[in-house]
């Protein structure tokens, strides 16, 4: 059995760091010729929130507007993502077979990320880790530690300024 990689998910936030592990799924994609999805994985509102301010503005108006800010903010996040992607792309060495895809989407982030390698079938997971503090993961763990926890794909953990 051999090893193969046709397929990359690069799970991403927004953060400072999103340029260095896109660039990094990019570099493995144009070596080993592979399809690069890049995530983006937006939090919900917590329900608590979401029924404080329905009880003032009303169920129905709430959703409306709910609907209509998180299709924004997807658009935008999508177009962030998109330049992100052709900045770091006009710096690598080799030229990729294939061009990135983008998927931006609610929920959790954990679960999403592992339901998303699921549906496309990839074959590896890059994601950023952040240095928190100590404290940060011991109440409430990283996104990156949960998803190699959880995983049963190989999983590549780019720490911050790993590329330069």
């Amino acid at each position: 059995m051999g090893f193969k990689m046709e397929k990359i998910l690069v799970a991403k936030d927004l953060s400072e760091q999103s340029s260095e592990v896109i660039r990094y799924a990019l570099e493995l994609a144009a070596k080993f010729h592979a399809q690069v999805y890049v995530l983006h994985v937006m939090p919900t509102v917590d329900s608590s929130v979401l029924n404080m301010v329905a009880m003032t503005m009303g169920a129905d108006k709430l959703a409306k507007l709910n609907a209509q800010n998180e299709a924004e903010v997807a658009e935008k996040t999508r177009q962030q993502l998109h330049d992100i992607i052709k900045t770091e792309a006009a710096l690598l060495k080799e030229d990729l077979l294939h061009p990135p895809l983008v998927e931006v989407h609610h929920g959790e982030p954990v679960a999403m990320i592992l339901d998303v390698a699921e549906r496309l079938k990839v074959d590896m997971i890059v994601i950023g880790s952040h240095s928190k503090g100590k404290l940060h993961y011991a109440f409430l763990g990283s996104v990156a530690t949960k998803v190699l926890d959880k995983s049963h794909r190989p999983v590549v953990m780019v720490p911050p300024q790993k590329i330069k």
